[in-house]
């Protein structure tokens, strides 16, 4: 089954938060130790099974293909150019007609532990259009709770918050996503995944483990001091 099915990550943006860094590659080429942060989600696919890449390219696209033409000769990787300033939705609607009947999605920013082979099972059991991998919301900040005279009940130091959960970045969707496409937003998360969780057709897998995102320089130094420290534990092919 994984032979058929294919993993497309969105590696077209340009990661202007990410500045400097990208002034040179794009966001997807941008350095966690040793490798690109695409790299390293090639090598999550790789390390379950799946061998069909097909990258959404965009900005700088041309560093991609160059850099991974050259290695991964077992995996087939096709190198789709979806347009410069094309929105995630219009770069997903391009390839939809080359896409297997089931098929794995993710952005390019965002690095996890995610049980696939678990995630697949509960994606086939629900029998939704959609899956999505979501994680505990967590925040930088300390939260004060008050009563109604503005008097402090509790401070809580950088809480995760186990009844709000947010976007992980990680999908499986069947190919009748786009018997419901609209063009609400060009940006996915926007429009479709609103939609789609709307109609009641988005199933949700919670995952508990390690999920970070690399949207800014600061994030981007938090994933390499965990890389350099062994404390990947995104990275299960390195075990």
């Amino acid at each position: 089954m994984k032979k058929r099915i294919d993993v497309v990550i969105l590696c077209g943006g340009k990661g202007t938060r990410l500045y400097p860094l990208t002034t040179k590659v794009p966001k997807p080429m941008v350095k966690i130790g040793d490798f690109p942060v695409l790299e390293h989600l090639i090598k999550y696919y790789q390390y379950y099974g799946y061998k069909n890449f097909k990258l959404l390219l965009g900005y700088k696209g041309e560093t991609i293909k160059d850099y991974f033409s050259n290695c991964y000769k077992d995996l087939h990787i096709e190198y789709l150019d979806t347009g410069i300033d094309s929105g995630t939705a219009e770069r997903i609607w391009q390839v939809r007609e080359r896409l297997s009947k089931i098929f794995l999605l993710s952005y390019t920013d965002v690095l996890a532990d995610i049980n696939l082979e678990e995630k697949m099972a509960f994606h086939l059991s629900h029998k939704k259009v959609g899956t999505m991998s979501i994680v505990p919301l967590k925040t930088s900040y300390g939260v004060v709770e008050f009563d109604s005279h503005s008097i402090a009940t509790d401070y809580l130091e950088k809480p995760i918050f186990y009844d709000k959960w947010i976007n992980a970045g990680f999908f499986i969707f069947n190919s009748t996503l786009f018997n419901y496409w609209s063009w609400e937003s060009k940006n996915f998360s926007r429009g479709m995944l609103v939609k789609l969780a709307k109609l009641g057709l988005l199933g949700c897998f919670k995952h508990y483990g390690f999920w970070g995102s690399m949207d800014t320089i600061k994030e981007n130094s938090i994933l390499n001091e965990l890389w350099n420290k062994g404390e990947a534990k995104w990275a299960l092919w390195r075990k």
